[in-house]
């Protein structure tokens, strides 16, 4: 998530998930604390946006259209690049409209998460290899 101004707030989790929270937070290269509140403010966002789900990429994590592989960044640009035409970008992407209507509107509340979403998407494949340690990209 991007930052913003925030507050503490105190938290109880079983032991493996804290053990569990702090492998994946070094693996990012984060703190626990970091990750942790990355996870509740996307958990809340879920809950207020039920079409839209969370996805690790190469890039970082972004907000998907929920089942189905289109970042909301990308369904956003897609209705750009049809003039506005929600119902024609709907029919190119094969998604339904409520789909696409309910990542416009996570777009609309979140224009800064899915502007910085649309650069590191937009990311050359050459940069992918700095991003994701230890993994290396099939090109053909």
């Amino acid at each position: 998530m991007h930052c913003m101004a925030t507050k503490p707030i105190s938290l109880r989790v079983a032991e493996d998930v804290k053990l569990d929270l702090e492998h994946i937070a070094r693996r990012f290269g984060t703190n626990p604390a970091t990750l942790g509140a990355d996870y509740v403010t996307q958990g809340v966002r879920i809950t207020r946006h039920p079409s839209i789900e969370f996805r690790q990429t190469p890039a970082g994590r972004m907000a998907y259209v929920r089942s189905v592989r289109l970042p909301v960044w990308l369904a956003v640009e897609t209705v750009a690049d049809c003039g506005g035409d929600a119902e024609q970008a709907a029919k190119l992407l094969r998604l339904p409209p409520l789909l696409l209507k309910a990542a416009l509107v996570y777009a609309r509340v979140f224009p800064e998460e899915i502007a910085a979403d649309r650069e590191a998407g937009r990311q050359p494949l050459e940069n992918l290899d700095t991003l994701v340690p230890n993994h290396s990209f099939l090109r053909v």
